[in-house]
């Protein structure tokens, strides 16, 4: 059965370009309406009864805070999960809405793994409140990884997967290529990774594409930008917001700190 998904974003290639990407990613998966502001969303709502909601902040007519503020008075059964879309100045937006029950919170321009990685966690939601809506098969799989680690890699799939990772991270890596490259479901893999690893697939790629970047950054001259790019970031703005993130530190200071032969 497919999820229901509601697309509100008043920039008409940003709400054709998510419904690509998830498209393409999770092909047969969402049944996506699009529109563009929130009153037009919130008709939606009532009459669609979407499971998940994708919203932009910032829209005439009404912003994404009142929609959710109108999801709110729903009956629970009834309330859709949302992911909050901002841009980098609409902070104090963001943080309204996750007062007002947003699960998730995506920057612009939205990064296809981030963007993939909180349809996962709320796919698994989605799950737990419905699970006759659900592949049983999916479901026997989460039962038996509930006993999540020393059990979780019988196959030696995972095994399989992190040498995949680990040979094709400076590439376009994204969890469906993973989890086909070894032969198991989509949300099995998320799980069963998860359990095996003790983080989500979003986090270990970039663990793993960061470390490799501190070693260029100790022993190469090479440009942020080219840095970025070898190690599988499509942009260097989207490498410097992760390495601090994960470092404490832009690149550029971390490699005045540690590049060898200082």
């Amino acid at each position: 059965m497919t999820t229901k998904l509601l697309i509100a974003d008043d920039e008409k290639n940003i709400r054709m370009g998510l419904q690509a990407m998830i498209e393409r990613e999770f092909s047969g998966l969402y049944e996506c309406v699009l529109v563009k502001d929130g009153r037009e969303a919130w008709q939606h709502v009532k009459q669609f009864l979407p499971e998940l909601v994708i919203t932009d902040i910032r829209m005439p007519i009404m912003d994404g805070i009142m929609l959710m503020q109108h999801i709110r008075e729903l009956e629970p059964e009834r309330r859709p999960s949302v992911i909050i879309l901002s841009g980098y100045d609409e902070f104090q937006y963001a943080r309204e809405a996750i007062r007002c029950g947003a699960r998730e919170y995506l920057l612009k321009p939205i990064v296809r793994e981030e963007l993939f990685g909180a349809l996962a966690v709320l796919n698994e939601e989605l799950k737990e409140r419905n699970p006759l809506t659900y592949d049983s098969v999916v479901g026997v799989e989460k039962d038996r990884l509930a006993g999540a680690s020393a059990n979780v890699d019988r196959s030696g799939s995972m095994t399989r997967a992190i040498q995949y990772i680990h040979a094709h991270y400076s590439e376009d890596l994204n969890m469906a290529v993973v989890s086909n490259s070894v032969s198991l479901n989509y949300t099995y893999f998320s799980q069963a990774f998860k359990a095996y690893t003790g983080l989500s697939f979003v986090q270990y790629v970039k663990r793993l594409r960061i470390t490799e970047a501190k070693k260029l950054l100790e022993c190469q001259g090479g440009r942020i930008y080219e840095i970025a790019a070898n190690v599988g970031f499509d942009n260097a703005k989207h490498f410097n917001k992760v390495f601090r993130e994960l470092e404490g530190m832009s690149p550029q200071q971390f490699r005045v700190q540690n590049q060898r032969g200082n």
